[in-house]
């Protein structure tokens, strides 16, 4: 066995190459120190180290960090892209559904309008207007059939007034409750 003074180990020192220092213990087994663990090409201008000093793993992990992109920061990334997305997306349909409720009772109150004024009702446009209203009262605001159906004078003016009033308030506030369960 060789004496504690003559014996060397290699640790690393802080910028990565090894430097030798003395035994501390003459228990401890005596290692040789080598000349690769402390080589240095020449002209590189980074330090390097032996293959598992920790100044080698630290570089390999910076190395392989620098090529390789942190998969939970794409996750996170994918995720709050993907919940932008999706609000967004309930967004316009929100906005769609009020556009239609908001469409469907223009054309009721519209149609309103037309018969309390007795349009004509050979006019293309008014017949227009009329089957829409025909078809935003869905059969339950009907003004033949509707919720309310008065007789006499005037009936027709009457029935549209309140079936179609009725059918319009009906169509925007289920456009609002829709628009507010819809948007986020």
């Amino acid at each position: 066995m060789t004496s504690p003074a003559s014996s060397a180990t290699a640790t690393p020192d802080p910028k990565g190459a090894a430097s030798s220092t003395p035994a501390a213990s003459s228990t401890a087994p005596a290692a040789t120190s080598t000349a690769s663990a402390t080589a240095r090409p020449t002209g590189s201008a980074t330090p390097t180290a032996a293959p598992g000093d920790r100044a080698s793993v630290k570089a390999d992990a910076a190395v392989a960090a620098r090529r390789s992109p942190d998969l939970r920061a794409g996750a996170r990334r994918a995720a709050t892209l993907t919940g932008a997305g999706v609000r967004r997306l309930r967004t316009l349909l929100g906005e769609g559904v009020w556009i239609v409720c908001l469409l469907a009772a223009a054309a009721l109150l519209l149609g309103t309008a037309l018969v309390v004024v007795g349009a004509n009702t050979h006019n293309v446009l008014v017949q227009y207007v009329l089957r829409a209203a025909d078809w935003a009262d869905l059969g339950v605001f009907s003004r033949t059939a509707g919720i309310k159906q008065f007789t006499g004078d005037g009936a027709a003016v009457k029935n549209a007034l309140t079936n179609w009033g009725l059918g319009a308030v009906a169509w925007l506030v289920v456009g609002r409750i829709a628009r507010r369960i819809l948007t986020p």
